[in-house]
């Protein structure tokens, strides 16, 4: 098994190089006694499909790492990210962004918990280089579940905001 692990690790690696939002920082969730609260989180993902839409959403595929000893936690791969910026005008007219959003994948569990398809619901915002993200993890196969808060260091969206004028039409 932990073989498997590493060849996968290795095989997203160019995905990793190549995404769009990258963000390294610090996540809080409860670790139901299991160990720190505070735990390191890092995530890459890039939009698949983005053309415009009414719901004013796009898909992106993803992983999450995070290391410590909360339920849910290791490295998920999403395949499925479902994000919404929710308006033109908030998009185009505010520095920071703000995105809502639920996320689909699979859980390798690597300290505490089991592996298992995981889906959160989440809310994003980032301005300039730094990010916020709230979301609440259901380990769906496993039956665990986590509220999570993470902040960090990004290069996303709002990064390019800052830097060059960028709108959606």
């Amino acid at each position: 098994m932990k073989k498997i692990q590493i060849i996968c690790l290795f095989l997203l690696l160019p995905f990793a190089c190549s995404a769009q939002f990258i963000g390294v920082g610090a996540q809080y969730a409860d670790a139901k006694d299991k160990g720190n609260d505070f735990q390191f989180a890092a995530n890459a993902s890039f939009p698949v499909w983005h053309k415009k839409n009414p719901l004013n959403s796009f898909v992106s595929s993803g992983v999450d790492y995070t290391g410590g000893s909360s339920p849910v936690a290791g490295l998920n791969l999403k395949p499925i990210q479902l994000t919404s910026f929710l308006s033109e005008s908030l998009f185009n007219n505010n520095k920071a962004t703000i995105l809502v959003g639920c996320d689909a994948g699979y859980l390798f569990n690597f300290r505490h918990g089991k592996d298992g398809i995981v889906i959160t619901p989440n809310v994003y915002a980032d301005y300039k280089f730094f990010f916020v993200k709230a979301g609440y993890d259901f380990n769906v196969t496993g039956n665990e579940q986590q509220f999570f808060v993470r902040a960090g260091f990004c290069f996303g969206m709002g990064t390019f905001k800052n830097f060059v004028k960028t709108e959606i039409w």
